[in-house]
C-alpha cells in the first residue's frame, strides 16, 4: 500500500511537471509567434514605406555619372519641380579623409566631394546614390558618412537603392541639402532594443542569433532603450592572436564576442539574462615550432586549426560523457566609456552548457563594453588575463598589410609599388602578372596598420622617379582598395655603385605619430620664476618600412669616340684654359691619373673621365678639378704641390715663375694706378707758390729721409718739380698714402683752404 501511494504521488508530480512544462512551452511558442508577427508587421511597414518612397522617386530627375571618367561613379536624383541644379562632383583628397573611419569601420566606396548651390527655402534636397563593394556579413551594415563643416564625419540616414540600368551593382543613397563630402563605410550592425518596464521580453541579435537578451517584468522603473553592437571574434582571428602573443595569451582558452551596449545610466531592479556564444576551449601546443617562411607559416596555421577542431570535438564528446576535468573558469571583463583598461566583474555568475559553446549570465549592471573569457585556472593570473584581452581588442582593430615592389618585364625602368591587405595578396599578384610585372627579385614586406591610416610614399637613394623633387605621395590604407603607384625611375649618378650590376634606391613608407616632448614654459620676469618644462604632443614622421628598388645597369656599347670641343672657363689668376692645355700636353702616360689622385679625385671619377673623353682626358681632369675646388682655395699652390708629388718639378717651377711674374705685374700696375689717383691733388699743391717754396718742409712732414730729399734735389733743378717728385715718392712708398692723410698734413702746415679742397677730392 505504501509503495502504491508513492507510485501515485510520483505519477502526480510527473503529471504536474509535464503540465507545467507544456504550459511554459505554450507560452514560449506564443511569445515567439507574437515576436514573429511584430517582426513581420515591422518589415511590412518598412516595405510599404520603401514602396511609397520609390513611387515618389519615380518622378525625380535622374542624372547618371556611372560612365563619366571625369568624376567618381554615382547617381543623383532631384525633384522634378525644381530647376536643374549645377553639380561639381570630384574625388576627395586623401588628406581630407582623416578621421573618416571609427573603430571597426571599413571604407567600401570611393570618397566623393559634392558641391552644389543650396536652395533658398532649404527644403529641397537631392538623393545621392553611391555604389559600394558588396560584403556579405550578418554582423555588419553599410551606411553613408558625411563630413560636417567642422571636419567631423557623422553617419546619416541611409537606404538601399537599385537601378534598372545597373542591376549588377548595389547602391546606398542619402539626402543631401548642401555641399559636403561623403563615403560609404561598413560598420558593426546596430541593434536597437526597446524594453517596456511593464512586460517581460526576449531579444535576438540580428548580427548573431546566438546572442540573446531576456528580461522579466518590472526590470526597471522606466522604459529602456539599448543600442547593441556585437563584434565577433572568430576562430582564425583568435588562433592568429594566440600565435602572435603566445606568452601574453598563455592560459587563455577561448573568448566570446565583444558586446557594446549604449544606453542611459539606469538602475536595474531585476537582472537581465544574456546568452552569448564563446569559442570552444583549446589546449595550446607549446612545443610547436615556428616557421620562418611564409608558406611554412600557412602550413603551421592550417595544422593548428585542424588540431583545434579535433580538440573541440574531443572536448564536446568528453563533456557529454561527463569526463570533463573542469579545470577552466569563465570570467566577465568590462571596459567603461572612454577607457582603455579592462576590469573583471566578480559579482556575476556565468553558467556554461554541456557543449561549452554557449554561456549564460545575469547582469544587474549594464557595462558599456564587455567580453566573456575562458581561461585555465592554473596558468592564468587576473592581471595577465586583463592584459591579454586588451591586446586582443587592439589586434582586432589592426590589419595585416603587404607591401611589394615589382618591375615591368618590357620596361625595366617602370616599377609598381603596391600596398594592400594581406588577404588580397594573391589577387594583386594575378593582376600584376597580367600587367606584365615580374616577381623576380620581388621586394616584399608585411606591416600592421590601422584601417584608414594615412601614409606617405617617399623615395631615396640612387634610383628615383623621373622629375622627382623630394616630394611625397600621400595615400590611405584601406582593406578593400589596394594602392597602386606606377612610375618610371632612373639613376641619379651613373658612376656610383660600380661594383654591382644594379643601381639601388629605396621606397619608404612614412606615417605621422604623436610623441610627447618637453618644451620650456613661458616665465614671468617680474615674479622671477624659474623656467620649467611641460609635456606637449608633437606630430613626428616615422618610417614604417623601406623596400629596395633595383635598376639593372645598361650594357656598355663600344663605339667610335667623337671629337669634342674643349670647354673653357672664366680665368682666375694665372689659371687659364691655355695653361691647362699646356700642362695636359706635358703630362705623359699615366701621369695625369697620378696627378688626379693627388688632387683628390676618386678612381671612379677618373675612370669616367677617361671613358668619356679619351685623348683629352687630362685636360678634362684639370677642368673638373678646377670646377670642384671652392673659389677661396689657393688653386695654384694645390696644383704645384700635386706636380711636385708626381716628380714633375719642371712643371711646378714653370708654374711658380708664371705666378711670380703675374705678381710683379700686379704690383707695378697697382703703383701706377695709385699715382694716377693722386694726379689732381698733387697738381693743386704744386700750383701754389707757398707750397713750392717750402717743399723740403712738406717732404719732411711726408716722412721722407734726408737722403731722399738730397737725391731729389740733385736730380731735379726746379723747385716745382722737386715738390712734385717728393709727393710721388711718398705716394709710392708709404702704406698710409691717401688723400685724407695728405689733407691732414697740409692743414698742419697752415694751408687750410687747400686742405678743404683735398678733403672734397677724397
Amino acid at each position: 500500500k505504501i509503495k502504491h501511494e508513492e507510485i501515485e504521488r510520483t505519477r502526480a508530480e510527473e503529471l504536474e511537471r509535464r503540465v507545467r512544462f507544456e504550459e511554459e512551452q505554450r507560452l514560449k511558442e506564443l511569445q515567439r509567434e507574437r515576436e514573429q508577427q511584430e517582426r513581420l508587421a515591422a518589415m511590412t511597414k518598412v516595405q510599404q514605406q520603401q514602396q511609397h518612397k520609390e513611387d515618389d522617386y519615380d518622378n525625380y530627375t535622374t542624372r547618371d555619372f556611372m560612365h563619366d571618367d571625369q568624376c567618381p561613379q554615382c547617381i543623383v536624383r532631384s525633384p522634378s519641380n525644381t530647376k536643374l541644379i549645377p553639380l561639381n562632383i570630384t574625388f576627395l583628397n586623401v588628406s581630407e579623409t582623416e578621421n573618416l573611419l571609427d573603430n571597426q569601420e571599413e571604407l567600401i566606396s570611393t570618397p566623393i566631394q559634392v558641391k552644389f548651390e543650396s536652395q533658398e527655402n532649404n527644403q529641397d534636397y537631392i538623393l545621392f546614390s553611391i555604389p559600394y563593394i558588396i560584403k556579405r556579413s550578418n554582423h555588419r551594415e553599410n551606411i553613408i558618412k558625411i563630413r560636417q563643416p567642422n571636419g567631423i564625419w557623422i553617419s546619416t540616414e541611409t537606404n538601399e537603392s537599385m537601378f534598372d540600368a545597373h542591376k549588377e551593382k548595389r547602391f546606398v543613397e542619402c539626402k543631401l541639402s548642401q555641399s559636403t563630402a561623403c563615403a560609404v563605410v561598413s560598420r558593426l550592425r546596430l541593434d536597437t532594443i526597446l524594453i517596456n518596464k511593464k512586460s517581460s521580453g526576449r531579444f535576438t541579435s540580428n548580427a548573431d542569433s546566438r546572442v540573446t537578451l531576456q528580461w522579466p517584468k518590472d526590470v526597471s522603473q522606466t522604459n529602456i532603450r539599448i543600442n547593441l553592437r556585437v563584434q565577433p571574434v572568430d576562430l582564425p582571428a583568435f588562433t592568429q592572436f594566440s600565435e602572435n602573443f603566445s606568452h601574453e595569451s598563455e592560459g587563455l582558452l577561448g573568448v566570446g564576442p565583444i558586446i557594446d551596449l549604449d544606453c542611459d545610466d539606469i538602475t536595474l531592479l531585476k537582472p537581465i539574462q544574456f546568452k552569448l556564444p564563446i569559442l570552444l576551449p583549446t589546449k595550446k601546443n607549446e612545443g610547436s615550432m615556428k616557421s620562418s617562411g611564409i608558406d611554412s607559416q600557412r602550413t603551421v596555421t592550417n595544422q593548428t586549426t585542424q588540431d583545434i577542431i579535433l580538440q573541440q570535438q574531443q572536448s564536446i564528446f568528453k563533456s557529454m560523457l561527463g569526463e570533463d576535468s573542469n579545470n577552466d573558469r569563465l570570467i566577465l571583463l568590462y571596459c567603461n566609456q572612454n577607457e582603455n583598461t579592462w576590469h573583471i566583474d566578480t559579482n556575476v555568475s556565468i553558467t556554461d552548457t554541456k557543449t561549452h559553446d554557449i554561456v549564460t549570465t545575469d547582469l544587474k549592471c549594464l557595462h558599456p563594453r564587455m567580453i566573456i573569457a575562458r581561461c585555465d585556472k592554473q596558468l592564468t593570473s587576473t592581471k595577465k588575463i586583463q592584459t591579454a584581452i586588451k591586446l586582443l581588442e587592439q589586434s582586432l582593430s589592426q590589419r595585416s598589410v603587404s607591401l611589394m615592389v615589382r618591375r615591368r618585364l618590357s620596361n625595366v625602368n617602370e616599377i609598381c609599388f603596391v600596398c594592400c591587405s594581406s588577404q588580397r595578396t594573391n589577387t594583386v599578384n594575378d593582376d600584376l602578372q597580367q600587367e606584365n610585372y615580374t616577381n623576380d627579385d620581388e621586394q616584399f614586406k608585411e606591416l600592421t596598420l590601422q584601417e584608414g591610416q594615412l601614409l606617405e610614399l617617399r623615395f631615396r637613394g640612387n634610383v628615383l622617379p623621373n622629375d622627382y623633387h623630394q616630394q611625397s605621395y600621400s595615400f590611405a590604407f584601406n582593406t578593400n582598395f589596394p594602392y597602386y603607384f606606377q612610375t618610371n625611375v632612373s639613376q641619379t649618378d651613373k658612376y656610383s655603385q660600380h661594383f654591382s650590376p644594379f643601381f639601388y634606391g629605396f621606397v619608404q613608407i612614412f606615417s605621422k605619430q604623436k610623441v610627447l616632448r618637453a618644451v620650456p614654459k613661458e616665465t614671468d620676469k617680474k615674479k622671477q620664476q624659474t623656467e620649467t618644462l611641460k609635456q606637449e604632443w608633437h606630430d613626428v614622421d616615422v618610417c614604417l618600412a623601406e623596400l629596395v628598388v633595383r635598376l639593372p645597369k645598361p650594357t656598355e656599347e663600344t663605339g667610335i669616340p667623337t671629337t669634342k670641343t674643349l670647354p673653357t672657363f672664366t680665368v682666375e689668376g694665372i689659371i687659364t684654359p691655355a695653361l691647362f692645355r699646356d700642362i695636359s700636353a706635358s703630362l705623359h702616360g699615366d701621369e695625369w691619373r697620378w696627378l688626379a689622385r693627388r688632387l683628390g679625385m676618386t678612381r671612379i671619377r677618373i675612370e669616367a673621365i677617361e671613358h668619356d673623353h679619351h685623348d683629352d682626358a687630362s685636360y678634362y681632369m684639370l677642368f673638373a678639378w678646377f670646377k670642384r675646388v671652392p673659389r677661396s682655395t689657393d688653386k695654384v699652390s694645390l696644383l704645384m704641390n700635386a706636380l711636385v708629388n708626381i716628380n714633375r718639378w719642371d712643371l711646378a717651377q714653370d708654374l711658380q715663375a708664371i705666378k711670380d711674374e703675374k705678381r710683379q705685374e700686379q704690383k707695378t700696375s697697382t703703383k701706377d694706378d695709385q699715382l694716377r689717383s693722386f694726379y689732381v691733388p698733387f697738381n693743386r699743391i704744386c700750383q701754389r707758390d707757398e707750397c713750392i717754396r717750402i717743399w723740403k718742409q712738406i717732404a719732411r712732414e711726408l716722412m721722407l729721409t734726408n737722403d731722399d730729399i738730397e737725391h731729389i734735389e740733385r736730380q731735379y733743378p726746379s723747385k716745382e718739380e722737386r715738390c712734385l717728385r717728393s709727393l710721388e715718392h711718398w705716394a709710392s712708398n708709404s702704406a698710409q698714402a691717401d688723400i685724407t692723410n695728405l689733407a691732414r698734413i697740409m692743414r698742419s702746415l697752415g694751408f687750410k683752404s687747400l686742405a678743404r679742397e683735398l678733403d672734397n677730392m677724397a
